[in-house]
């Protein structure tokens, strides 16, 4: 079902979901409900441990749940003095529970053993499960929209906007594998801002960061032509990811985006003030390319599969001769 991996991979949003089968035998617990009824109910039959008291089945099994999905249910732990409310969702072969505990006093809180976290995280959930059916939006609207935004956060750097280390891994392996099947042409970038360590010690923190910010946005153009996408890799490193594009022509991008920031100061914000970076700033690059035929790795010494390590070693070691002959300037290996 839907709901249920989104519940296995943020578990902290799902505090007190619980998942039965056709059978309504317990197939998942929210970390809060496993404390509170422990691990082993898990194949148990739900109505062993709990007891609808509303809506009231017909029948307890999934049909019977299945009458009355999308509404409001309360549900009693026969074992521990706590009800839970919320919605329930039936989506064959699984009904799943999305509740929040029905709580009078903080000491019943302490008394079960629930943590403020358990309820505190749960609020966006909460707000769903009180709107039900009113309102042109359900449960799981939400629920996809807010795994959706915790994907954004976890793949995004918070400094620059662009895509972080990990999503950077992520596409970097989606990349090869294109390349190893179709037999296209990859070229990665590695991009590094010269003599920043020194800019940031004479400039400041907070001006360091606009001048990342600048950087970014000036590299982030290069994004939408042929699925290339720009990445922070690291520090004051960027990373752009080029699949589809043969050496000539990555060749000629990464000396356009080069000699772009040597010809022209970088313009930034601070407390929303324009201002334009004197002396300029510059960037060194290194350039590794894939051959196109059929997933051979000529960026290594031997002939062998193309691998995210291969491609990213050469890159780096390009960067750092084109540092050590005078910065602002490209390496290539092809």
């Amino acid at each position: 079902m839907s709901l249920a991996p989104s519940a296995e991979r943020f578990p902290e949003l799902f505090p007190f979901h619980l998942v039965v089968d056709a059978s309504l035998t317990i197939r998942q617990l929210g970390p809060a409900l496993t404390r509170l009824l422990g691990p082993g109910v898990c194949g148990q039959p739900l109505m062993e441990h709990a007891r609808f008291q509303r809506p009231l089945l017909a029948e307890c099994s999934l049909a019977g749940l299945a009458r009355v999905s999308h509404k409001l249910f309360v549900l009693e732990l026969l074992r521990s003095p706590l009800q839970l409310k919320g919605q329930l969702l039936v989506e064959e072969p699984y009904a799943f529970l999305l509740g929040t505990p029905v709580l009078h006093s903080l000491d019943q809180l302490s008394a079960l053993g629930i943590r403020l976290s358990d309820i505190a995280r749960h609020d966006a959930l909460a707000d769903a499960m009180v709107m039900l059916q009113t309102k042109d939006i359900t449960i799981t609207d939400r629920v996809l929209r807010r795994t959706s935004d915790l994907e954004q956060l976890a793949t995004r750097d918070v400094l620059t906007g662009l895509g972080n280390r990990l999503l950077f891994n992520r596409e970097l392996d989606a990349a090869l594998e294109d390349h190893r099947i179709r037999g296209r042409p990859l070229a990665l970038l590695l991009l590094d801002v010269d003599h920043f360590k020194q800019f940031n010690d004479e400039h400041g923190h907070v001006t360091g960061d606009a001048c990342l910010r600048a950087v970014a946005q000036r590299l982030v153009q290069l994004e939408g032509r042929g699925g290339q996408r720009v990445y922070r890799y690291g520090g004051e490193e960027f990373a752009v990811l080029l699949p589809g594009v043969d050496v000539v022509a990555a060749t000629q991008l990464a000396e356009r985006v080069v000699a772009g920031f040597a010809a022209s100061p970088l313009q930034f914000q601070i407390d929303g003030k324009a201002t334009l970076l004197s002396p300029r700033i510059t960037l060194s690059a290194g350039l590794a390319c894939s051959d196109h035929r059929g997933g051979i790795d000529r960026t290594a010494d031997q002939e062998g599969p193309l691998n995210a390590t291969a491609l990213i070693s050469r890159a780096d070691e390009a960067l750092y001769q084109a540092k050590n002959a005078g910065r602002s300037r490209l390496v290539c290996v092809g």
